[in-house]
């Protein structure tokens, strides 16, 4: 038996850089699904089970490479891209609702990959990484899809270019609406310098601000979106105030996704959860989050927000009229 077959049902919990070797931590899921709103929260449960503390196995990269050429797991049919707070969640959960799907909901292996130099995090090492995390957990199994943290923009070119046709979308939102939410519960990106990972770099001025610091990166986000619509073919904007019907319309037929024989009440009882809190309906907040925006939002949105999503809101709306037309 060879090392890659010696780890059937094992997975990344996560990836370390030891001294100058990076290593990668295997524990073992069997069969288990990815089925809560995020991949963080399955993976430490995983982690913290006794057989797991006990056994937990290492290895370097190129196992994880090598593994991947002998079990490629399921063909990648779709990334979720997106600004933050925009309904990416609920869209990676409409997706793990299909029968056949598994749905990485912003792996945080991949975060720390994305991180390190190429030489280590290569094409080839996320096409591995995502073999690893994307296999089949049951029978009839035949679909991964991937949603990115919203600093992933940052490395769209790399992932796109790592899984070379696949369709992706960008989800987004009234910046507004998006910047009240943060100041309720706050994101990663709020933490000055927790982005330089990342290549991001915001100005000196907001070192001590964070909303700053979240409306420069989230202001990068679009424009970044705005410029892979450009270069990369593929890809369909989505917009929060599309959902969830979009998710029947319009994200259905981009991935590929055949609706015709299944249970579509099933797949619209999701649009009427909270994404992130399950046993809760959703409420559309739009109007509520827009008249609790104080001045320092309003400034915000103005200084790095609005001229970006003007310009996307543009492109959307081009994008649907020629769809119709089709």
């Amino acid at each position: 038996m060879t090392d890659e077959d010696s780890l059937l049902g094992w997975l990344p919990l996560f990836l370390a850089a030891r001294g100058e070797q990076p290593t990668v931590d295997w524990g073992y899921m069997g069969g288990e699904r990815f089925i809560e709103p995020f991949c963080h929260d399955t993976l430490q449960k995983l982690a913290s089970r006794p057989f797991n503390r006990l056994f937990r196995r290492q290895s370097g990269l190129e196992l994880l490479r090598q593994r991947a050429r002998s079990h490629p797991g399921l063909p990648l049919k779709g990334m979720v891209f997106h600004m933050s707070r925009c309904g990416s969640t609920l869209a990676a959960q409409w997706l793990a609702a299909l029968p056949d799907s598994v749905v990485l909901s912003e792996p945080e292996p991949l975060d720390t990959l994305l991180q390190w130099p190429v030489r280590d995090s290569g094409v080839e090492t996320v096409r591995a990484l995502l073999a690893a995390m994307g296999q089949a957990r049951r029978e009839g199994d035949a679909s991964l899809f991937l949603k990115t943290d919203c600093w992933h923009m940052a490395h769209i070119d790399r992932l796109l270019s790592a899984f070379p046709g696949t369709p992706w979308i960008f989800l987004y939102r009234d910046p507004l609406e998006v910047l009240v939410s943060h100041r309720r519960m706050p994101g990663w990106h709020l933490v000055p310098g927790s982005m330089a990972g990342h290549g991001l770099h915001p100005p000196d001025e907001l070192r001590n601000f964070p909303l700053g610091h979240g409306a420069w990166i989230m202001s990068g986000v679009l424009q970044q979106a705005r410029q892979a619509m450009a270069r990369h073919g593929n890809g369909l904007l989505l917009n929060y105030s599309e959902l969830p019907e979009a998710l029947e319309t319009r994200l259905a037929g981009h991935f590929g996704v055949d609706l015709s024989h299944l249970d579509h009440e099933i797949l619209r009882a999701v649009g009427r959860r909270h994404s992130k809190q399950g046993h809760a309906a959703f409420q559309a907040d739009a109007a509520e989050k827009r008249a609790a925006a104080d001045a320092e939002m309003l400034e915000l949105e103005a200084r790095w927000l609005n001229e970006p999503y003007q310009l996307l809101e543009h492109l959307r709306l081009g994008q649907s009229r020629r769809l119709e037309t089709h």
